[in-house]
């Protein structure tokens, strides 16, 4: 798993890369954590070379969403492959990601 954080366009993406699993959400939290507490981001996760994405890869989104949201910012996921947006489908996640 590789996270890449740039800014463009008045936009922080952050790009995620390889598997979002168990393992690999603890160092995906580290990578965004300073993003969590900055005021009015607004955040696009680009999960166009995201290959799977586990509950508790999920549980991390979550939390970082709605830290992200409680500064004042927004969050949401674009580029999403097939199998990542069937467990966002599954898990009902689809509505509160990538509307």
């Amino acid at each position: 798993m590789k996270t890449t954080i740039t800014e463009k366009d008045g936009k922080t993406i952050v790009a995620v890369q390889g598997e979002l699993d168990t393992d690999t959400s603890k160092e995906f939290q580290k990578d965004v954590e300073p993003l969590m507490e900055k005021h009015g981001l607004t955040v696009e996760m680009d999960f166009s070379q995201l290959e799977y994405i586990s509950s508790k890869a999920i549980r991390v989104l979550i939390s970082f969403q709605q830290r992200v949201i409680a500064q004042g910012g927004s969050l949401k996921v674009v580029n999403v492959q097939p199998a990542v947006m069937e467990i966002f489908d599954m898990t009902g996640l689809s509505r509160s990601f990538l509307e």
